[in-house]
């Protein structure tokens, strides 16, 4: 049992990670009120399937995107706490951070003492933050951090001592990482298939299969959950269509299993090279691997690994790396933290005892951290006013609208469905980032909401690689005309945005 220092201990150590969180998310997520508008495609096309989830319509059946449903659950919880902005995510992001240092630091803590073990978190954490990887913020690899991390911890936890309530909860994640991103299930597959041999290594074999059990019974609870809520709104095979078989089949490159296994690792290994530091503390936590051996924390490593490699193929098997991607391998910079400060603490002990050396490392810590945060690419932005912005410029002419029905043509979800705070009326609201040839039926239904003057308002962006296709468009320049014109930076490229309105 701990004793009551202990529980203050870790009790300040939370209040500490909120508060924290709060200020490193403040700058380096573009959710947060310190920038004006998040206009990152993913994070928008999130929020208005969460509105539209709120809002009583039905994902893939009513608005079709292809990420998990709890993901839009999440953001459908922003979109209550603020409408037509980001500070609801903001809030959820500060809260999932939490969870994930907290996880950290109790996983540290197995190792090294309370402090040093609360210095490593702040490290890991700055670093995830700050990294290129965290991209605007708000991504689904994002929201997953804190159950990777949770599950990283309870299987240390386990190894020095069982409990059906660890198994139960880590199935319950994996449940959870399902309906979230689905290709990211390897590790907690390395999970429990690490822990399943390592108890039949010790001759426990009843209880392994009833590891195996519990794990699956947590599983199946939110996956259970979802399923009877689709079939409730007559959407089953939608969600499977739109969930699984289209990422399983549209993320996909057509080549070879060799050039697959070879494009794995070099996506790997060119997104490692993002960052410096992250490569750095990669490098050292893979290092680290060597003294947990020394500590005869061998199924801890082959756990780590597997999971490592498993995760490596999931995410990057399908050959379409992206930049967030590599965010899910984060929180194993922990484990370098850990050896730094193990290492550290020996030095200290042996040459500085009677020197009070901790006060000069939390002042590199804090001095890091800072350095960290002012090197967010993010903060690129946050000159950024609303003038600057089409989704607010817009937002003027559709706000004076009584019909504010709006169609995102062909092109990803650039946040009006935000700004102006509309609910779709249409299934196909943006594409996807997928060749037509792949899906035709999206822009095919886009061009028919045109004909058919289903929406008030059409909204194109155009850039160098296809100015003028607009005027190419019979339907549009028949049924609609053109209102206001912007040109706007997004993401280090020139494009302009048209707005158009149903004569």
């Amino acid at each position: 049992m701990k004793n009551r220092f202990e529980i203050r201990k870790d009790y300040l150590a939370l209040c500490l990670f909120i508060a924290i969180s709060a200020i490193v998310l403040f700058f380096c997520s573009k959710n947060s009120p310190f920038y004006v508008f998040n206009d990152w495609v993913d994070a928008n096309a999130f929020f208005t399937m969460g509105k539209g989830m709120m809002n009583g319509l039905v994902p893939y059946k009513d608005l079709f995107e292809q990420k998990g449903p709890i993901l839009y659950f999440i953001y459908g919880i922003g979109y209550l706490l603020d409408n037509d902005g980001f500070t609801g995510i903001y809030i959820l992001e500060v809260l999932s951070s939490t969870i994930l240092c907290y996880c950290l630091y109790k996983l540290s803590k197995l190792m090294i003492c309370p402090l040093y073990s609360f210095f490593a978190t702040l490290l890991t954490f700055v670093v995830i933050s700050s990294s290129t990887s965290f991209v605007q913020g708000g991504s689904a690899e994002e929201f997953v951090l804190p159950l990777i991390a949770f599950s990283l911890y309870s299987f240390f936890l386990l190894i020095q001592e069982e409990n059906n309530k660890y198994i139960f909860l880590n199935g319950l994640v994996a449940g959870i990482v399902t309906l979230i991103k689905f290709n990211l299930l390897g590790f907690w597959f390395a999970w429990m298939a690490v822990y399943f041999f390592y108890l039949v290594s010790k001759r426990k074999y009843k209880y392994s299969i009833q590891a195996c059990l519990v794990f699956l019974s947590g599983m199946i609870i939110p996956i259970l959950i979802f399923a009877i809520y689709f079939m409730i709104n007559g959407a089953l095979l939608d969600f499977i269509n739109s969930y699984f078989l289209f990422n399983v089949t549209a993320y996909t490159t057509e080549i070879s299993l060799a050039e697959r296994l070879t494009n794995t690792i070099s996506a790997f290994f060119i997104q490692l090279n993002y960052n410096l530091d992250v490569k750095v503390s990669t490098i050292i936590s893979f290092l680290s691997l060597f003294y947990l051996i020394y500590c005869k924390r061998v199924w801890e490593v082959i756990f780590l690994v597997f999971s490592f490699l498993l995760l490596m193929f999931g995410i990057y098997f399908g050959g379409l790396p992206f930049i967030y991607y590599y965010l899910c391998f984060t929180p194993y910079i922990i484990f370098g933290c850990i050896v730094l400060f193990k290492i550290y603490s020996y030095l200290k002990e042996r040459f500085f005892s009677k020197i009070p050396v901790d006060y000069l490392v939390f002042l590199v810590v804090a001095c890091f951290m800072v350095y960290n945060i002012q090197d967010s690419s993010n903060l690129e932005y946050s000159n950024v006013g609303k003038s600057d912005l089409a989704q607010f410029e817009f937002k003027k002419i559709i706000d004076r609208e009584e019909d504010k029905t709006l169609l995102n043509y062909d092109n990803l979800d650039g946040g009006f469905y935000t700004t102006c705070n509309i609910v779709p009326n249409v299934k196909y609201f943006m594409r996807q980032n997928v060749d037509y040839k792949r899906y035709p039926e999206i822009i095919d239904s886009q061009n028919q909401y045109i004909a058919e003057g289903e929406t008030n308002f059409v909204i194109i962006r155009e850039y160098f690689g296809n100015f003028g296709y607009r005027n190419q468009l019979d339907n549009l320049n028949k049924n609609y005309e053109l209102v206001d014109v912007v040109e706007q930076e997004y993401e280090h490229m020139d494009f302009v945005y048209y707005l158009y309105q149903r004569r």
